[in-house]
């Protein structure tokens, strides 16, 4: 597993870390390695092979642990906190390339990552951000790490990130899915800050294969773990949902996840389920 940084020696930068920095200990050749964005620390593979070819980028908003095959997030998790919220309707949308991937200087990253733009359907128009604008059917796709959450930071424009986007259909996107990050939005306000953890699932029934071909990059379900300081609560959302469907009724268990993902998403923590944080989502 690789790391890399978006280490931008700006004050912002350098106060945004103050406001967010949580020691996140993975393993990397015997190393531990502070990231802030994960729950006491980032997500793990189970399978040893996966983990080899596996890479994880940070960038102020998020950390994402990219897949070697699909060049795509099998986890993406941020720190949510009420002061970063805002309004994003105006915010330019489009997919750009992980500038850390290209800096990477890793060649099967980067054709990894290549897939993914084609996977994206993205044209060659230009935009001012310098990357390319999101295709005429951009529902099609879903940011892991959302706008809205980030939308009062400098930073917003890394949500555009390729390493940041997953294919998604369009009534679980606008339905179960937007649900549940408006929920969060708004009861960041009585929480002492929330993470999240989200994530494709390509197999529902068995663990996601190391060697993903096109036939497996539609995932066949996603997953949405929050965290507080009185637990947790998960979620996995079959692909086929309709935009009725209410988020509360997809609750799920982190070992069920887990067994699902080959990820072990809390490495050095065991949180459990919390009664009160699903009262707060309007679950109880």
């Amino acid at each position: 597993m690789r790391t890399y940084n978006s280490n931008k020696p700006t004050a912002l930068l350098l106060l945004l870390w103050a406001a967010i920095a949580v020691f996140l200990p993975f393993s990397l050749h015997g190393q531990n390695i502070a990231i802030g964005h994960c729950q006491g620390s980032c997500p793990s593979y189970s399978s040893g092979l996966a983990a080899t070819r596996s890479n994880v980028v940070v960038h102020n908003l998020y950390a994402a642990g990219l897949n070697g095959d699909t060049g795509m997030a099998d986890w993406v998790a941020y720190r949510l906190t009420k002061e970063a919220i805002g309004v994003a309707s105006l915010l330019p949308r489009f997919w750009q390339p992980d500038e850390l991937v290209r800096l990477s200087g890793i060649e099967e990253l980067a054709e990894a990552e290549a897939l993914g733009f084609s996977l994206a359907e993205i044209s060659s128009g230009d935009n001012p951000y310098g990357g390319v604008n999101e295709p005429a059917a951009p529902e099609e796709r879903a940011r892991l790490a959302p706008m809205t959450s980030f939308a009062q930071t400098p930073y917003w424009p890394e949500l555009n990130n390729l390493s940041n986007m997953v294919p998604m259909p369009t009534p679980l996107r606008r339905g179960p899915w937007l649900q549940l990050e408006q929920t969060l939005n708004r009861i960041v306000t009585s929480e002492n800050g929330l993470g999240v953890i989200s994530g494709p699932l390509y197999l529902i029934d068995q663990p996601l294969s190391t060697s993903a071909n096109s036939a497996d990059l539609n995932p066949a379900a996603y997953f949405k773990a929050v965290v507080a300081e009185n637990g947790i609560a998960a979620f996995v959302f079959p692909q086929d949902l309709s935009q009725t469907d209410r988020f509360c009724e997809y609750q799920a268990d982190i070992d069920q996840i887990e067994l699902m993902s080959s990820l072990d998403l809390f490495p050095e923590s065991d949180p459990r389920p919390s009664s009160k944080l699903l009262k707060a989502l309007g679950c109880s």
